[in-house]
Order: C-alpha cells, then structure tokens, then sequence
C-alpha cells in the first residue's frame, strides 16, 4: 500500500511509490517498480551460468558422438568409421533430455514446495557431479561405456531440467515488471555461450590432440585415424561443463529466496521484505496483515484444481505445447547439425578424416552456427522482449522458423550442390536465429512468469518439461527420418527413412503448430507476476506485498544483470551439453562403429544415434518435471544450484563414458547423457521462475529472454570449442581422408576429441556455481510461498539496496486466503491458468518439435545439401571440424541474434506478438524451404537455402523459442510457477523428443521435403495455440497469477479483461 511505501527509504536512491498501487503487498510493489540494478544482473549471472552449463552438457554430446562412434564402434573392415549404432546414438543423444524432462517436473514442483532457493543448489550440484561423471564413463566395453555415459547424462539432464523452471522462476520473480521479460530471457540466452562454448571447448581439444596426436585419414589409414588417446578428447568436452557450474554454486546459494515465493507462498512478511529490503537496499514494511488476509482468500488452488484449469489452463496448455514443438525442431537441428552438415558437403566425409579431425571439423560447424545465429538471436529476445512483448518475438520467431525451414526444404536439391552451400548455411543459421529470438527464449521466460507463485516454479518445470519431451521427439525422430529414402544410402543399422528433405517439411510443419500455439500464451510484458496470475485487480491492488512491489517496480540495477549471468550460465551449460552431441556423433561413429572394407566411414547405428542424440532430451524432459516441481516445494535457490552441478559431473561424466565394446561405451555416454539432461531441465524452470520474480515488470521479459538467451552462445561455443578441439586434434594427429586409408583417417586419439568437446560443458556451469549459490531466494518465493515476510524484505533489501517493510500481517491474510492455496491439481488453477498452462506447454511442444528438429540434425541436412563433405572425403578430425563449422555459422548468424532480438524487443511488442511473429516466419520460411526443395538441392542455390533456413532459427529464438521460456515464469502462482515452467519446459522437451527422433525417421520414410512440410504445419499450429497464451508483457507476476487477492468480491471481471487485453 502506498500510505506504507514511504518506509521504503535509502540515502542514494528515492522511488515515485504513486505509482504502485496503494494497496499492493509492498515488497511485491518494491520488486515490480524497482530500477534496474546490480542485483539484477547478478540474478542473470548465477541464474544464467546454470543455462550456460545445461546448453553446453545438452548440446557437446553431439560434438563427440561421432568420434564415440569411431572409438567403440569402428569395423576396420569397413570403408567407414564407426558410428554409434542407431539405438546406442539414440540413447546417447536422447537420455539427457529423458532426465531433464524428469528434472523440470521434479525440481518444478518442488521448487514451489520448498521454496527456489532451496532447490536451486541442489540442481546445479546435480550437473557437476553428474557433467565429471559423464567424461568418466568406463567399461570393460563399448555397450557398458555407453551405458554408463548414459546413465551420468540422464541425471546431468535431470539437474538441468531442474534448473528450467528454477532460473526462470527465481528471475521472474526478482525481476520487475518493466525488464522481467529481458531478465529471464538473458538467463536462458546463456544457454547460446553454453552451446557456442561447447563447440569452442570440442576446438580447443580435438585440436590439442590432433597436434600432439597425429593421425591419417580412414581412408589413409583406417586404424592409425583413430588414435588411443582420442578416447580421452569426448571425456575432457563432456567434463568441462562441469566447471562454469560449480564455478557459479557459491553464488547460488547466497541469494535469498524470492520475495514472491517468501510472501506468496511461504506467508512470510517479514521475511520477504527482509530479503528484499537488502537486495533493492530500500527499507520495506513486512505487509504481515496482507499475507495473513491472502491466506484467507480462496486464492489458494492447486495445479489440479479446477479453479487453475479455469485462470491458467490454457496458458499451460500455451507454454507446454509451445515449448514442445520449439524443442522438437530446435534440438533436432542442434543436435544432428553435423549430419546436415555433411550432408550438404560442409563437413568433409568421415573416411576422409581421422577421428580426432572430425570432431574439429563438426565443433567447428557448431561453433560458427552458435556465434553467428544462437547466440545472436538469445541477445535480441533479450534486447527486444520487454518491447516487443513475449507474443509478438514467439509468434515472429515461429513465423521465420517455419519460413526458413521450408525454404531450406522445398529446394533442398538445389542446397546440396556446392555452390549454394553458403546460402544454405545462412538460412539455416537464420532459423537458429530466430529460434532463439522467438520461441526458445520466451517458451522459457513466459511460463516464470504468468502462473501464481505457489505453482510458479512447477509449471515452469511442467512447461519445460514439455520442452524436453518435444527434444527427444525431435532427437531420435531425426535420426531416423533423416535417413534416406533409398535403402542403400542409408547410415549403418538405420531402416530407410524420409530423407532430409521430408524431415525438414516437417519441421517447417511443427514450427507452423509452435506458432499456431502460440495464442494460448498471455502476453506478459509489463504486467507483474501477481497482475499475470491474479483474479481480480482491485482486490490485489489493496493486498500487494510492498517487497514484491519494490520487485516489480525497481529499476533495472546491477543485480538484474547478475541474475540473468548466473542464471543464463545454466542456460549456456545447457545449450552446449544438449547440442554439443550433435557435433562428435560422426566421430563416434567412426571410432566405434567402423566396418571393414566399407566404401563410407563408420556411423552410429540409427538406434544408437538416436539415444545418444536424444536421450539428454528425456533427461532434460524428466528434470524439467522434476526441478519445476522441487523448485516450488522447496524453494528456487535450494534447488538451483542442484541442477547445475548435475550439468557439471554429468558434463564430465559423459566424457568419460569408456566400456570394452562400443555397445557399452555408447550406453555408458547415454546414461550420463541422460542424467545431464536431468539438470539441464531443472534449469528450465528454475532459472526462469527466478529471472522472473527477481525482474520488475518493465524488463522481466527481456531479463527471462536474456537467461534463455545464453543457450545461443552455448550453442555457438559448443561449435567452436569443436572447431578448436579438432584443429587441435587435427594438427598434432594428422590423418588421410576415409577413402585414401579408411583405418588411418581415424586416428585412435580422436577419441579423446568427443570426450574433450562433451566435458568443457561441465566448464561454464562450474564457474558460476557459486554466485548461484549465494543468489539469495527469490522474494515473490519467500513471501507468497513460503510466507515468510521478514525473510523475503530483508532479502530483497540487500539486493535492491533499500528498506523493505516485511509486512507479515499481509503475509499472513495471503496464507489464509483460499483463494491463494489452490494447487497445481486443482479445480481453481484449472479455471484461472488451465488454459495458460494448455497454452505455454503445447507452444513449447509445437516449437520444439521443429526447433530441436533442425538443430540436432545440422549436420545431416548440411551434408544432404552438400555444404558438409561427404565423409569418406575426410578424416575424422576434420568431419567433426566441418561439422562444427557449420554450426557456429548458424549459430553466429542467426540463433544468437534472434535470442538477443527476443531481449531486446519482448518488453517493448510483447510477449505474444513475438511468439505469434516467431511461429508464423519459421512457417513461411518452413514451407518455403520444404515447397521448392528440389531447387535448393542444386548447388548453385545452398547459399539461398542456408539464408532461409538460418531465418527459421532467427525467428525461433526472436519468437516462441524465447517467449516460451519467459511467460510460464510470469503468469503462474509463486508456489506454482517453478512447476508450470517445468511442466511446459517438459512439453517442449517431449516435443524436441519427437522433433530429434521423428525427424530422424521421417527423413527416411517421407524424405526431407515432406518433413520440412510437417515442420511447417507444426509451426502453424504452434502460432495457433499461441493464443492461448496471455500477454505478461508491464504486469507484475502477481497481477498475473491472481495470488494477492484477499477476498473474491470486487473486481474479477475487471482483471480478466485487463488479462486479455
């Protein structure tokens, strides 16, 4: 209340309280109006480095697959270097995504039980210890090795998953209305230095060990490309993404719980304007009387109920099925981008190469994709989120996604020939683009946003969730509809599938259903938390938490830039660890899975393929479920540094993955994959829970896109840590290529690239794990959830650097108020976010479905259009090298700026217009691609086909890729926000699931023409569901979770108009 806020008082600062609504719980009323300070980015930063450390333990596995292929599964009787078999790549690349979903929904959940801050450690422990096992993986053989790495990537993803609805939870509720969007958006765009860090950390090693370890082609010399210590070269890239998350740990665990969570859920008034009052360095009143009044409501429902169907059913619905296509073809194309790669001739053919050169040669492709898409399209969500709205980048990023992925389609003959190689890189960049300036970075920032705070976390987790499930659909789909048509041209152990052409039709479609979602997410811009979740405007006006309000209305400051660094560190991690597979997966073909006399270099068995591809997926997918749930249990904080250290031992972990047989070895590196992928979706919600209550209103979406945002130079670094790694490699073991010496071009050290390239994901998330640990919980979690007012203004107060009342009278009317008690499950979160829900999971799904589609399997659709060398044209080095070229190209040009596009604009258009926007290019583009395929697939036109496929990846991330993430961190309850965001991260991960896998294998059965129409009409329908999804865009997340009203007898009507305007 205004009469109050006069306490809130510091020598170096005065705030103009008139206007904060009078009767606002104070501490909300502080963190919503609160300029933009230190404290912020410090939320960025311990939030972000956890996505730094999910997208690098995501994304290296594809760096190394190949070279894992290579060292388990090589035949020397074959022409071609191994590769992982179809189920082994299957589960190496997949499983991470099994444990993040597992993650999102667990940690979601009990992110809103136990409040943020409590759960946030846990996660990014998670990851550590998860990212060092991955690079140890051991055995006595390759199918126990595989095992192994798989079991550790499982629960790297389940601490990733973790740190989804988590981050987005702990930045939504920091954030204040104005910048939340760019907040939580800056710490998922941690995730595009995750994935470019993977491809940089794959260069620097493969190309140590190509130096030191000189080698010949496969062709050459099909023993002598392989050399011993290449083994070690996927353990060092799996294990380094431990060291950015444990780096960032310390931080994690000193921030305070959330003010939101403390008064909202916690009904702690004092504790709330205790954080607060030292994180915005005002002085708060506790509002005790406030929370005890909104614990009398009936603003209490559940996930479950009816009344949350009814406020926010369809918003999940909006934030899951969103995310689930956005991961579907995003983590298709990131994932797989060194099969498309050398598909199109970028990346020299694995017989041409030794095992070590391939790894640089697909690193290399990865980190130009990252540097000049991913991460650039991060950075616009984050510059753009706040001003655009989360809808308008969604909707845009979609658009372009679908536009460019049936671009690259339709004329995908024409990309193939050589000369239009380039042309083809750059539309494939730009769908990267605005992937991440669109949907995958406000399917991340939304869900932290528009659910109450009691559920805040979990339907950020749910919402991720999704998200992952949709990157599994799209990991393993990928590898088998990839495949080609013809029976004789297929990879070794896949069934004939639809071909590149088809799989990117379909990717185009599923992009097309992300935009059509994407009307069932609420814009957010501008709105706070409570005005995104609440009921009734009047009623919450007069019961606004003051150290919620000093949230929403602080000015962007230093420790929002922290946030979104801390946070979008995880995001970075995630990107990377997710993506960096996609990028050594042809070298592990070629190390394991080579065939005597055969005429091309090994490859992992379509099987294999796709769990190595995908299983990070169903990690991610798990822990998205998992952590968005913990994440609302036991607080944002308490969890958040959880997920990271999974990403970090699981990063390692997965670098280690050793086993007698490539069987093993492959089932090794798809365990720890999986449990990575665990921590990587803890990540989801986690970090966007956080970005958004720790943003003010203003910026909330461009600081929840910016967290989001770092997954574009997780992707850029995984590349060029590929491109580094196998120069390296390449240089000191130099190797023939397969058809000159198909023993010889695989050098045994190039097993040593892949392991390298996974373990430097461990790296990032390890740096940030301790400013993570010493984020304090979020206030919105401390007050709303935890119903600790004291603790949520004393926070708050050091963070905003003013006196914060605790207000727990307040606190304590909110604990009694039925109206804030509902649970996930209940009839009234059914009625207030049923449709919220409905919209931000089933975006997210749309979306990832044709966002992972395209970026997990870069590397086949480039070397379908001739951009990548055929393998046998080179060694293994140097096709990891050509690979992780041409990843970095898309990721420099278009994933990372349309992420940062999405920043810059989501709190200026909105949340919707960026989602609707995002869905409707990426199907234009989409359809584009996929209609005159044949065209492209002409060498004279691949530069044409890159242009317009980097296009699809622009407007993905300046889109739903983004708005995604932001909205479930800002239209759900506090006690539920950590869940939903890992409920609709979770969708979009079941959406990448069948993006990566179905692609795969609609590639084969329909070619990549066709796919590249499905993609598209997934983009469509992702634009349609778009609607379901409210705008957040200037409203405090309490304005949007409906969680500070005191009494249900005024002004219902008035807010739902307001909801929907």
């Amino acid at each position: 209340m205004l009469a109050s806020l006069p306490n809130i008082s510091n020598n170096s600062r005065s705030f103009d309280w008139k206007v904060v609504r009078r009767e606002q719980m104070g501490v909300l009323n502080a963190l919503d109006v609160a300029k933009t300070q230190l404290y912020h980015f410090t939320a960025i930063v311990i939030a972000g480095m956890g996505f730094f450390t999910d997208a690098y333990d995501l994304f290296c596995i594809s760096l190394v697959t190949k070279l894992l292929g290579r060292i388990y599964y090589t035949d020397l009787a074959s022409e071609k270097p191994g590769n992982l078999p179809p189920n082994v790549a299957a589960a190496v690349n997949g499983v991470a995504f099994v444990g993040t979903l597992t993650g999102q929904l667990f940690f979601g959940w009990l992110g809103d039980k136990m409040g943020r801050k409590k759960v946030y450690g846990l996660t990014l422990l998670v990851m550590v210890v998860c990212s060092v096992a991955s690079g140890l993986s051991f055995s006595y053989d390759a199918k126990a090795v595989m095992a192994t790495l798989c079991f550790f990537r499982f629960w790297l993803g389940f601490g990733i998953g973790g740190d989804y609805p988590l981050s987005a939870t702990i930045m939504s509720e920091y954030a204040n209305k104005k910048t939340r969007g760019a907040f939580i958006a800056a710490v998922f765009a941690m995730q595009g230095f995750g994935i470019l860090g993977g491809g940089i950390v794959a260069l620097i090693v493969s190309t140590a060990f190509n130096a030191k370890y000189d080698a010949p082609s496969y062709l050459v010399d099909r023993a002598g490309s392989l050399v011993h210590q290449a083994d070690y070269v996927w353990r060092i890239i799996l294990m380094f993404g431990a060291f950015p998350a444990a780096v960032t740990y310390y931080w994690r665990m000193k921030m305070p719980e959330t003010a939101r969570y403390t008064a909202l859920v916690a009904k702690d008034a004092k504790q709330a304007a205790s954080d607060m009052s030292k994180v915005l360095q005002v002085e708060l009143e506790a509002d005790v009387e406030k929370v005890e009044r909104l614990s009398q409501s009936k603003n209490s429902f559940g996930l479950f109920s009816k009344q949350f169907a009814k406020r926010h059913g369809l918003h999940l619905v909006g934030t899951t099925t969103t995310w689930f296509l956005l991961d579907i073809a995003f983590y298709s194309q990131n994932l797989f981008q060194k099969d498309i790669f050398s598909a199109i001739g970028w990346i020299p053919k694995a017989n041409t190469m030794n095992a070590i050169e391939e790894v640089y040669k697909i690193a290399r492709a990865q980190t130009l994709i990252a540097l000049c898409s991913t991460v650039p399209g991060y950075w616009f969500t984050v510059a753009f989120i706040d001003h655009m709205g989360r809808f308008a980048i969604q909707l845009m990023g979609f658009f372009f996604m679908t536009v460019f992925m049936f671009a690259l389609a339709i004329p995908y003959n024409h990309w193939t020939q050589k000369d239009n190689h380039i042309g083809f890189v750059i539309m494939y960049s730009l769908t990267f683009f605005f992937a991440n300036f669109g949907p995958n970075a406000t399917t991340f920032v939304v869900p932290a946003e528009i659910f109450p705070a009691r559920l805040r976390s979990t339907c950020h987790g749910i919402s991720a969730a999704a998200g992952k499930a949709g990157a599994m659909v799209g990991a393993f789909g990928f590898l088998y509809s990839a495949q080609s048509k013809d029976p004789t041209k297929t990879e070794a152990g896949y069934p004939p599938g639809i071909g590149v052409k088809n799989s990117l039709i379909m990717l185009g479609v599923i992009n097309f259903l992300g935009m059509a979602f994407t009307f069932l997410v609420p814009e957010s811009k501008g709105i706070s938390l409570e005005e995104l979740t609440e009921k009734k405007k009047k009623a919450m006006a007069g019961d606004q938490l003051q150290v919620l309000t000093a949230l929403d209305v602080a000015k962007t400051q230093w420790y929002h830039f922290t946030a979104i660094l801390i946070a979008g560190m995880g995001f970075f991690t995630d990107a990377y660890d997710l993506f960096c597979i996609s990028l050594v997966t042809k070298l592990l073909g070629r190390l394991y899975y080579h065939q005597q006399g055969s005429p091309d270099p090994g490859k992992l068995p379509s099987h294999v393929s796709a769990a190595v591809n995908g299983v990070a997926f169903v990690g991610t997918l798990s822990g998205q479920l998992f952590f968005g749930w913990l994440g609302d249990k036991l607080g944002r904080k308490k969890v958040y540094g959880m997920t990271l250290m999974i990403m970090v031992l699981c990063s390692i972990a997965s670098g280690l993955s050793f086993g007698k047989n490539p069987t093993s070895v492959m089932a090794t590196l798809c365990f720890f994959r999986f449990w990575l992928g665990f921590g990587i979706g803890g990540d989801y919600p986690l970090s966007a829970t956080i970005m958004s209550e720790y943003a003010n209103k203003k910026t909330r979406g461009a600081f929840i896109a910016a967290v989001f945002a770092m997954q574009g130079f997780g992707i850029l670094t995984g590349g060029m840590v590929a491109i580094v790694v196998s120069s390296i490699f390449k240089a000191r073991f130099p190797a023939p290529a397969y058809e000159i010496d198909a023993i010889a071009s695989t050098v045994p050290e190039a097993d040593y690239a892949w392991r390298v390239i996974l373990m430097f994901g461990a790296l990032p998330a390890l740096l940030t794990y301790y400013w993570r640990m010493k984020m304090p919980e979020t206030a919105r979690y401390t007050a709303l959830v935890a119903k600790n007012a004291k603790q949520a203004a004393s926070d708050m107060s050091k963070v905003l650097q003013v006196e914060v009342e605790a207000e727990e009278e307040k606190v304590e009317e909110l604990a009694q108020n039925e109206e804030t008690k509902f649970g996930l499950f209940s009839k009234a979160f059914l009625r207030r976010h049923g449709l919220h829900l409905l919209g931000t999971t089933s975006t997210w799904f749309l979306l990832d479905i044709a966002f992972y589609s395209q970026n997990l399997f870069q590397k086949d659709i480039f070397s379908a259009i001739g951009w990548i060398p055929k393998a046998k044209t080179m060694s293994a080095l140097e096709e990891v090298y050509k690979i992780g070229k041409a990843q970095t190209l898309i990721a420099l040009f278009s994933t990372v700026p349309g992420y940062w596009f999405t920043v810059a604009f989501i709190d200026r258009i909105g949340r919707f217009s960026i989602q609707l926007m995002g869905f409707f290019f990426m199907t234009v583009f989409m359809f584009a691609l996929a209609i005159p395929y044949h065209h492209w697939t002409l060498k004279e036109n691949r530069i044409g086909f890159v242009v317009i496929y980097s296009l699809t990846f622009f407007f993905a991330n300046f889109g739903p890729n983004s708005t995604t993430f932001v909205v479930p961190a800002e239209i759900f309850p506090a006690r539920l926000r950590s869940t939903c965001h890992g409920i609709s991260a979770a969708a979009g991960k079941a959406g990448a699931i069948i993006g990566a896998f179905g692609f795969q294998y609609a590639e084969q059965g329909i070619g990549v023409r066709n796919t590249l129409i499905i993609l598209g009409v997934v983009n469509f329908f992702g634009m349609i569901f778009t609607f379901l999804v409210p705008e957040s865009n200037g409203k405090s997340l309490e304005e949007m979770s409906g969680e500070n009203e005191a009494d249900e007898e005024n002004g219902g009507d008035e807010v739902r108009e307001s909801r929907h305007e």
